[in-house]
């Protein structure tokens, strides 16, 4: 999987920066794992807690779109967050490549959202059809 954060942080970096800082073997071998890692963590955390804990076990009735949207906004803020944070702690510098990073893990973490959504909603009680409805 390491290979995997690395080849998608690349690829996704790359589009809005081609020149990679003189730090970029610190992104390779640990950030990128790390922060993907924890972002996927992250997000299947919000889904299981949006579909399972607030809408099934504590019948809160969080289960329309905006309630939706706003655990996907808390997401992709923590996103951005846990990279700039685990970068900086793991000794990254302060640079545009960090900056694009951030906003890169932002997208990331919407779409690892968007993704554990739709693969976990149908066993929700009450926000089955929540962020839409259809066969998935």
């Amino acid at each position: 999987m390491q290979s995997f954060f690395t080849s998608l942080y690349s690829a996704l970096i790359s589009i809005f920066q081609s020149q990679r800082p003189a730090d970029y073997g610190l992104y390779k071998t640990d950030l990128f794992g790390l922060v993907g890692w924890s972002t996927l963590g992250v997000s299947l955390l919000l889904v299981v807690a949006f579909y399972y804990v607030f809408n099934s076990a504590l019948r809160t009735g969080l289960f329309r779109m905006p309630h939706w949207a706003l655990t996907l906004a808390l997401a992709a803020g923590m996103g951005a967050f846990m990279a700039n944070s685990l970068s900086k702690n793991h000794g990254a510098e302060a640079s545009s490549y960090l900056g694009y990073f951030m906003v890169v893990n932002l997208l990331v973490a919407s779409l690892w959202f968007l993704l554990l959504s739709v693969l976990l909603k149908r066993w929700s009680t009450y926000a089955r059809t929540t962020p839409f409805v259809g066969p998935f």
